[in-house]
């Protein structure tokens, strides 16, 4: 549907979908593919961050030909190349320690870049509203749109497009001021002013320099000084703290052992698996004894530190006086007698003494749980996933090494929850993990990267255990201080600041993303209001879309802390694209009517 209020330029261009050319057609596919596929490059271990600024061009030059059902399907090409490439990992993880064939994996993997690469499809749908609503400030107006969506994806792993910066502190500690939303509105702007300046080409070098282009270069430029800027301030009170910063020596113990040959250990000796942890230590404080913490990573103990096969660690601390931050498991009955078992986490000191567990609040679907198997009983016989119990709250450990909290496994890339310990005081984060699930891929680059990211957004140092790597010291820049290999049998002994420098992020939240959010609805809303969707066809696609909104809340329902603002904003989202519709809808009803009438 044309609008005839409108200048033709501003009229959506169906040109690639619609034309007979196969050629072209195959073109546009080529291009979304690209754009989605080399995400994969800005990831971890590449993180190619200075190519991510061009890399979405060629989709937003497809989608810009587009609207309604097609830019929807278009952008879901992209979520769908950009998922399958980025957590490529999936297949051999399931492959590995699952009982499913290989076919069955890749299934698994496509299934996931459908739901999750959804956001994108979104982004595609509301590109020509927004664009046209916008007019000469369109470039501003999609980098927000895109930020709005990505932040409100219901993503399994928190993976932001502005995240491929975060080894450039002299820019990405502006991420503790907007969070990392903030670059991934600064990564779509750079594409779309690039963009722009390939529509206007043809009109030559007058064009491109138009006020217009211009004003959006300026805001483009304005936020990179502001990044800088900010980042100069923060590196200067996070150097200043430090100088004043005690220091704690701790030690990251890897075994590397991997799933096979810890159960092939625990065949021959129950007591083999601690036995291994406590001879490595043993050798690390020989070589260094002024050694304050070891940090064991999550199940390293088999049980708690209190059961008979885990005597010699608790040996270990009552005869070395060091103390021993570490994983378990842990269980107990519930009232009506059923056992539950935790992913738990402990602090060993003094001559044993055991500190109140931590259990693990945030666990990983699929891994630590099996979604809807009382639904469909047949997904219990899937072997290799845990069945825990979530625990209930955030544990502060204060102790003279550290105020500090426990962060196990895939809970550290949890900003929100994150948050929730820094704001309980804590002046260190521990993260202690097992990667050995994803074998030789680019999973324990990333969720290291996902994981470092909160040093930058905090201001505080984390600490990272992981049985098979990648262990690391990360400082309160996010910056990765000392880093082990993948499947390196070390232990990285290093001293570590204490300290916490209060960060707008941490007190604030996501107010950027929320600001793109609201903002982005106000130009959606209009769109809607003097275009409705053209024919049944634009209204599936709307519906597609509120399906997407009504499922967003489902996984914010795993996070312990969700703001109140959060729901507050999430309303008005849901107002505009449930509501509006419907007021199109029945003002064109009425027209309808009154036509009628009329005749």
């Amino acid at each position: 549907m044309t609008d005839p209020a409108l200048p033709q330029a501003a009229q959506p261009d169906d040109s690639i979908a619609a034309s007979t050319g196969v050629g072209r057609l195959t073109l546009a596919v080529v291009a979304l593919v690209f754009s989605g596929a080399s995400q994969v490059f800005a990831s971890a271990p590449y993180s190619w961050y200075a190519a991510h600024l061009l890399s979405f061009v060629p989709a937003l030059y497809v989608l810009d030909r587009l609207h309604g059902r097609r830019a929807l399907l278009a952008g879901w090409l992209v979520g769908i190349s950009a998922n399958f490439s980025i957590f490529y990992w999936v297949v051999q993880t399931v492959e590995t320690f699952s009982n499913l064939p290989i076919v069955l994996a890749y299934g698994c993997l496509l299934l996931f870049s459908l739901a999750f690469g959804f956001y994108f499809a979104v982004f595609g749908w509301g590109f020509a509203p927004i664009k046209r609503m916008a007019g000469p400030w369109w470039p501003v107006a999609i980098a927000a749109w895109f930020a709005a969506v990505e932040y409100l994806n219901p993503q399994l792993f928190p993976y932001f497009q502005g995240v491929s910066f975060y080894q450039e502190p002299r820019v990405f500690l502006v991420a503790s001021l907007t969070g990392v939303p903030g670059l991934s509105f600064f990564v779509l702007l750079v594409n779309c002013i690039v963009l722009d300046l390939v529509l206007r080409r043809r009109d030559g070098v007058a064009a491109m320099l138009a006020p217009s282009s211009l004003r959006n270069m300026a805001v483009a430029g304005a936020f990179l000084l502001l990044s800088v800027a900010w980042s100069s301030h923060r590196l200067q009170l996070i150097e200043a703290a430090e100088a004043e910063a005690e220091t704690v020596r701790v030690a990251l113990v890897q075994t590397n052992r991997n799933v096979h040959q810890v159960r092939a250990m625990n065949a021959k000796s129950r007591f083999a698996k601690v036995n291994d942890f406590v001879d490595l230590s043993l050798e690390a404080l020989a070589a260094d004894p002024e050694i304050d913490v070891f940090v064991w990573p999550e199940g390293a103990l088999s049980g708690g530190p209190g059961a008979r096969r885990n005597r010699r660690a608790r040996q270990f601390v009552a005869e070395t006086g060091v103390e021993l931050w570490t994983g378990g498991s842990s269980s107990r009955r519930d009232d009506e007698g059923r056992r539950r078992s935790y992913n738990s986490a402990f602090r060993v000191h003094g001559e044993g003494t055991i500190e109140p567990r931590y259990n693990k609040n945030i666990l990983l679907p699929f891994g630590e749980f099996m979604p809807f198997e009382e639904l469909l009983p047949i997904l219990k016989k899937i072997q290799g996933v845990g069945n825990f119990e979530a625990g209930s709250q955030l544990t502060l450990f204060e102790s003279d090494l550290g105020d500090f909290v426990f962060l196990i496994c895939y809970e550290a890339i949890r900003h929100r929850y994150v948050r929730g310990g820094v704001n309980q005081g804590a002046d260190l984060l521990v993260n202690i993990t097992y990667d050995a699930w994803f074998g030789d891929t680019g999973c324990p680059h990333q969720h290291l990267m996902l994981s470092a990211i909160q040093g930058a957004l905090y201001g505080l140092p984390l600490i990272r255990a992981a049985t098979t790597g990648i262990s690391a010291v990360v400082d309160a820049r996010g910056m990765l201080v000392e880093t082990t290999g993948v499947f390196d049998r070390t232990v990285l002994v290093r001293d570590v600041k204490r300290l916490q420098v209060p960060s707008v992020y941490a007190q604030w939240g996501d107010w950027f993303a929320w600001l793109c959010v609201l903002s982005t609805l106000v130009l959606l809303a209009r769109g809607w209001l003097l275009q409705a969707p053209a024919g049944r066809r634009g209204w599936v696609a709307w519906v597609a879309v509120c399906l997407w909104v009504l499922a967003v809340p489902a996984m914010w329902g795993a996070n312990p802390y969700q703001p109140v603002m959060d729901w507050i904003c999430w309303s008005s989202w849901l107002a505009v694209v449930l509501g509006v519709p419907a007021l199109v809808f029945w003002r064109l009803r009425g027209r309808a009517v009154d036509l009628g009438e009329k005749s």
